[in-house]
């Protein structure tokens, strides 16, 4: 480098020159335009909060992390689930029913979905029980699981009281309930309740409610018997509100007025008119008995006899009850 120095009105003035290479002209350089991306480019930088980014993309990463490892958790889950659910050691093996006697097993098991291999933990006791509670002689149904390879099935059947006649022939349970239609062919030992109209009973109300007490207070009685009047040979019991209930026997069509209340007794006394009149040999004929009236009873053969009297002149006595 050299430097020259010129001067003009005293002034001084420096230039610095650029020795070119040997054999070359020497260049001047330019002078540098002002740069205008640098400013804005800082401005914008300054703008950015880094910190924030910094966090942003953390939370970001996390949130992967967090998701890939509930996956792999899930895939895990699910591979043991199905592993589980195919292991011989947890099938169902033992299936206990209690409480049958109108159902067979074969049908709870084909309804619970028990008649195929199943697995104890798919297993699910709540829809069996909804599937097993539709069967039509069941009333109640309770189904658990006893890990890790049985079933328990507790079952509470309806019990029928007598049949009604609803346009076709149903057993009514002891709530008064139509529960189940006669099959084809089924022939139940059970009475045929009558004087009820249908939607008394689909629908009852406190005073349907207080009859069907008495008509089964009726059946029970009968049921204990062992006589002609035995609740397998009774063919119908009518209901009337004033007159209260009569019953029709089957072998002899024998018509019995009952009334309201104390039908154990009443029976009681029957029994003993019965007894004296098969004593002397006039019970063939016999088309009606009448024990409304305590402690008389009215006996009507099938010619027109009427005969009337207490059952206390009969028992032991051997007294004819007074013919009227």
């Amino acid at each position: 480098m050299a430097k020259t120095e010129t001067g003009k009105r005293g002034a001084r003035a420096t230039e610095t020159l650029r020795y070119a290479r040997p054999g070359k002209p020497a260049k001047r350089r330019r002078p540098a335009k002002p740069s205008t991306v640098g400013p804005a480019l800082r401005n914008l930088l300054g703008k950015i909060n880094f910190q924030v980014i910094g966090r942003s993309l953390k939370m970001v990463l996390m949130g992967l992390l967090t998701v890939a490892g509930l996956l792999l958790v899930s895939g895990i889950l699910v591979a043991g689930y199905l592993y589980i659910s195919k292991s011989d050691y947890f099938a169902v093996k033992r299936v206990t029913i209690s409480g049958i006697s109108q159902t067979s097993r074969d049908e709870i098991l084909t309804a619970a979905g028990l008649d195929r291999p199943a697995n104890i933990l798919t297993f699910d006791a709540g829809d069996a029980t909804a599937a097993v509670s539709a069967l039509p002689w069941l009333e109640e149904v309770k189904i658990s699981r006893q890990m890790p390879d049985t079933v328990a099935i507790e079952i509470k059947e309806h019990h029928p009281k007598v049949l009604v006649n609803l346009g076709r022939l149903y057993y009514l349970n002891e709530r008064g309930e139509p529960f189940r239609e006669v099959a084809s062919g089924e022939n139940p030992p059970l009475p045929i309740l009558t004087g009820f109209k249908d939607d008394d009973l689909l629908s009852p109300g406190p005073r349907v409610k207080a009859a069907l007490t008495e008509v089964f207070w009726l059946v029970d009685t009968l049921g204990q018997r062992n006589d002609e009047f035995r609740l397998d040979n009774i063919s119908e019991v009518n209901y009337d509100m004033v007159r209260g209930l009569t019953l029709f026997t089957k072998n002899n069509q024998l018509e019995v007025k009952i009334g309201f209340g104390a039908y154990e007794e009443k029976f009681r006394r029957l029994g003993r008119v019965m007894a004296y009149l098969k004593l002397r040999n006039e019970y063939d004929g016999l088309a009606y008995l009448n024990l409304e009236a305590s402690p008389r009873v009215t006996v009507r053969y099938h010619n027109g006899q009427v005969l009337q009297g207490s059952s206390a002149a009969v028992d032991g006595v051997g007294r004819k009850p007074a013919v009227s």
